[in-house]
Order: structure tokens, then sequence, then C-alpha cells
């Protein structure tokens, strides 16, 4: 079950409802419900089967001796006279290597899909999080996304281990509007190392004429949800909000985000797919024709997820039998897993071309950047298993590949530094005549380079920066990686040395006393001082200087405060390796400042001291 559904707890700050119930009430239902309907066999569980099929014969029920009341055209239908229909609610279970199925024979409906690989705080991650006062999903209902769902008990077979069929002989109705039994088929199929399963629903007549379910314009609506796992309440405080549902349709060959702002939106364009996804998971539900109406709902109560569901609404039925097929993919938001979905001979379904990777979260510009830095990462892991030094030595790649430019632009600055001297003297010289001095730096900048060269290395981290911020934020192998026991044990996760209440600052949402952002911090500072330099563009202030030295990083703590660890580690790493690359090249390059001094004003001569200053008597002519 969801948090929608859980009770609300004190610390959540949510109203408590308490519904006190009249014992004169009670026991006068207990009592109608003792002479008037007495009660009924609890259910049973049905072990899953491994390698026989199940015998049907198992859970047959006696024959029913009333027959079905007069239906009005707007309601469902009615199950009718079987005397092989079961009077017990029972359960069945299907175990793949990579999914736990239970059902349900009431509508024959999914009650629990389980990812056997993936874990969550209770266990493996449950993908359906359902009301615990009708836990099915799956549900069928005869009209639309408003009808009741069929309730039914259903007749069970199973012609394989990984094969489950549910079916009922109901009444529909002729086109003269009198009843005509027809016969419900839900058969579900699964395979193994697949995390896509199929359903087939049909319908068949018993009369060779176009079969009406409900009377109406509609043939049925299959209804998915009402949520999806894995349940919000499984993050502690510093995590809430790093999760989110998201509704996501493929339509002529594009990906959209359907915004329901906060209500139910019928959705009548067409389309290839469309998906519930959450950070690490997505149900992708599939239909062989595109000619169903979708509905819909996306809500959240107090940040944590209210309802996220869809509906599929057929038009009514052109045939007296009709059997439609459904493809649903339920499992991570996996490239590797996603992708076999567009090879026929990369999975046991045959799908092509389903696009799937289209539920994936990226920057579409930088796209190809985080799929490059993807595959480094990954190949890093494969080398040493922890995802903590994959991202350091993938920091160290990217540094030795952006070198020569970082060595180019040190040199620039270098060059700067060194003629500091000069600069301030065009600036004393003409401080009077501003025209002037603007003439004369424009024509020294010309000659010997801007300061702003300098500032290239940087620049290109800003596209690196957002690449990996997307990369950890929604790698799925980042799902509970840990890097330092104890402290850093999820890096697609903040970290938290010490929990507290929330705090509101005026940039973030303070929860958690976390160690990367302060040691990000430090070596941020530490940086800028191995960065600065006393040369300024034109028109700078030392103020200015300063303000991006100081104040950015400060004001960037608090914006990278509760962003995945892993980019903070990927960060920390940069800065201390540009460190040591800026001690290496000032050291290579300060041995030149006389050759560049000596270029530009013959006869002058620097002091060669530690601030590497030249003579400030040096007047120019």
């Amino acid at each position: 079950m969801s948090d929608f559904y859980e009770p609300p707890k004190a610390f959540d700050k949510r109203t408590i409802l308490a519904v006190v119930l009249s014992i004169a009430v009670i026991t006068a239902v207990m009592v109608i419900q003792y002479f008037f309907f007495p009660p009924q066999p609890l259910p049973v569980e049905v072990p899953a089967q491994t390698s026989a099929p199940l015998d049907a014969t198992t859970l047959e029920a006696p024959a029913l001796t009333t027959a079905p009341a007069a239906v009005p055209d707007s309601s469902a239908a009615l199950a009718i006279l079987d005397e092989s229909a079961p009077i017990v609610e029972a359960f069945y279970t299907i175990k793949t290597d990579l999914f736990t199925a239970r059902f349900t024979n009431k509508g024959g409906d999914l009650v629990s899909l389980r990812l056997n690989e993936h874990q969550d705080h209770e266990g493996p991650v449950e993908m359906f999080l359902s009301n615990p006062a009708d836990p099915r999903t799956f549900t069928l209902a005869f009209g639309d996304a408003g009808t009741l769902p069929v309730d039914a008990l259903m007749k069970v077979s199973q012609p394989d281990a990984r094969t489950i069929e549910f079916s009922r002989v109901l009444a529909g109705y002729s086109a003269s509007g009198e009843l005509v039994p027809f016969t419900l088929r839900k058969r579900y199929q699964f395979a193994e190392g697949e995390y896509m399963f199929k359903l087939s629903v049909t319908m068949e007549s018993s009369r060779p004429e176009i079969l009406r379910t409900a009377g109406g314009p509609l043939a049925y609506t299959l209804q998915i949800g009402p949520q999806i796992g894995p349940e919000y309440r499984h993050l502690p405080k510093s995590r809430q909000g790093s999760d989110w549902r998201k509704i996501i349709t493929y339509e002529e060959n594009k990906r959209k985000v359907i915004n329901t702002k906060n209500k139910v939106l019928e959705h009548d364009k067409t389309g290839a797919w469309a998906a519930m996804t959450g950070k690490y998971f997505a149900l992708v539900a599939i239909p062989d024709s595109s000619t169903f109406n979708k509905t819909f709902i996306n809500t959240t109560v107090d940040g944590f997820p209210g309802e996220t569901a869809m509906s599929f609404t057929r038009p009514a039925l052109a045939a007296s039998a009709q059997t439609d097929v459904y493809h649903f993919y339920a499992g991570p938001k996996s490239s590797r897993e996603l992708a076999r979905y567009d090879n026929a001979m990369k999975n046991s379904f045959g799908r092509s071309g389903d696009q799937l990777e289209a539920i994936m979260e990226v920057v579409p510009i930088l796209s190809w950047l985080e799929t490059l830095l993807k595959w480094g990462l990954n190949f890093f892991h494969s080398l040493v298993p922890n995802y903590g030094v994959a991202i350091i030595l993938l920091t160290i790649l990217v540094r030795l590949v952006l070198f020569p430019l970082t060595f180019k632009g040190s040199k620039s600055t270098a060059k700067m530094q060194e003629m500091q001297p000069l600069i301030n003297e065009i600036r004393e010289k003409y401080k009077n005549n501003p025209q002037r001095m603007n003439k004369e730096m424009a024509e020294f900048y010309q000659k010997n380079g801007s300061p702003l060269a300098g500032c290239l290395p940087q620049l290109l981290q800003l596209p690196i920066f957002i690449a990996m911020y997307s990369l950890f934020n929604n790698h799925f192998d980042l799902r509970g990686a840990m890097f330092i026991p104890g402290w850093i044990e999820d890096l697609s996760m903040p970290d938290a040395i010490i929990s507290f209440s929330q705090i509101n600052l005026i940039f973030t949402q303070v929860n958690a006393l976390r160690g990367l952002p302060i040691i990000y911090l430090a070596s941020q500072l530490l940086f800028g001082v191995f960065m600065q330099s006393p040369a300024t563009a034109p028109g700078q202030s030392k103020t200015q200087m300063n303000i991006m030295l100081y104040g950015m990083p400060i004001f960037l703590f608090f914006m990278l405060y509760n962003v995945p660890s892993g980019l903070l580690v990927y960060w920390i790493a940069s800065n201390v390796l540009a460190i040591g690359q800026q001690i290496i090249i000032k050291r290579i390059t300060h041995k030149h400042h006389d050759e560049i001094i000596a270029e530009n004003k013959p006869g002058l001569k620097l002091a060669s001291g530690k601030n590497g200053k030249g003579n400030p008597n040096r007047k120019i002519k």
C-alpha cells in the first residue's frame, strides 16, 4: 500500500481522522448478516506452479441455482448460470526469475507484482500499490473509466508454469437488447528473463452476432493503478521529494509528458504507448491497437504520491468475438533493459521498434554526452566494483581529456599575471582619458591575448556538469550504490551525517547536516585561491573578482546542498585534480615571465620574487 492510503502520522503534520462505529450499529449489521447472508468460506491461497499445470477442478464451486436479474442498459454485465463457477475467492502465484506475480480469481485481476532482483527497504520492490479496501489492479469494467470493475469469481486454468487464464460466462446484449451469454477471458503470459508480460482480453458471444457488453457505445475499460512503487514512505526525511511520478505517452514518434494538473484527464490522441514512471521504475502499457481512449490521473498529497493511474477504454465491438492484446513493461528505467524491445531478436515476445527508452529523463541537447559519460562510468565500475571509485576514475579521465585546453587557458592566465604591471601602467597613465585607455588596452590584448581566454576550460565544465547531474540523478545502477559505508550509502541521494527537523532557508530546505557539500565548499574556495589572478577584465574591479572567487562558491553551496552524492563526489574530485594541475602548470609557465615582459617592453626587467611582480617604478613612455 502507498502512503496515500497509510494512516497519517503525527510527525507528518497530517490530520488524524478517527471513525468510531456505534456498538448498536455493529450488532445490528452482524445480526442481519448472520440471518440473511450466511458467512462464506475464507479465501484460499493456491501455491505457485513450477511445472505441472493447475488442476482447475480443485476450486470448482457447486452449481448456482438462481437466474440473473434484469439489468439496465447502463450497468455492467452480470454473471449468469454457470455450474462450474467458483464461490470462493482464491489467490494464485506465478513466479519467474524477475517477477513474482499474485492474482485473484475475483475479476481475474493482479494484486501484486514484485521485482525479485530489486530490493526496497522491506523486501523486493512492489510495482503496484493498491487500495487496501480493494487490492486489485488490471481490473476490467464494462463501460467507461468511472464504471465499477467486474467482481465475478472466475474459473482458472494454467496451461504452463508461466501462463494463467481466468474465464467466466457473463451476460451481454444483442442488437435488440436481449441478454446474450458471452465468455470473458483474461490470459496473462510471462517469460523468463523478461520485465515484460502479455495480457490478452477475449470476449466471445454465444451467438454469431455483434456483442454489446454493457448496452452502450463502449466495450470495456482496462484500469491500471492507483499507484506504482516503490513506496515513498521508504525514503527518510532527508530524501523526501527525491522521487516523483509522471505520466508519459509516445505519440507520433515523440515523447510527451502529460500534465493532469491533479485532475482526471481524458486523452483521446492515438499513441504507441503510455507509461506511469518514477525516478527509477516504470510501468509502460503497449496496446495492440491505437484506437483506445485513455484516461490519466496523477495527483500528489503533501509531496507524497496520491494517485497515479491510467485506463484504456475500448470502443464497442464490431464482431461476435474479439481478442485484444496488451504488452506491459514493469521494471527498472534502465537503457540496457528498455532497449531490448527495439530488437525482436533480443526479447522473448518478438517486440521491435517500441522506443521504450523515451521514458528516460535526459537533457535532449546533451543526451550524447550523458550517454558517453554513462559508458565511461560503467566501464570503470566493471574494473572496480564501487561506483564512488568509478566516479573518481571517470573524473580523472575527463580531466586528462581537457588537459590540453586547461594548459592553454592556464598559460594565458599566467601570461596576464606576468603582464599585470604593464596593464597597471597603462591604466595609471590614461586614467584621465578613458577612451585612450580603452584603445591602448584593446591593442595590448589584441597583441597578447584576452584574459578571458583562461575561462574557456571552466566554461567547458558547464555542459559536463549538467550531463553529470542528469546521469547521477537518473542512472538506475546508482540506485542504492554505496561508496563509503556508514556515510555515503547511496550515490543517487544526498549524504546525511545528522538528520533533524526541516529548516527553510532562502536557497534551499535543510533537514540534515551533510558532509559532501562542506567538503565541496572547501575545495572550491581552495581552487579559487589557486586560480585567482591579479589580472581583471576591462571594467572589472577587485570587489567583483572577490565575489566571483568567494561569493559564487558559497551561493553554490546552498544550491547544491541536496543534490545526489555522486555529483558532489565528481565535483570535489575535479577540484582536487584541477588544483594539482594548476600547481604543475604554474611551475612550467612561471619561468617564462621575464621573456614575456622583455618581449613587450625591451629593457624592462622584472623582479623574480614570489609574487612575480615587476618593477613598480617602471613607467610607460
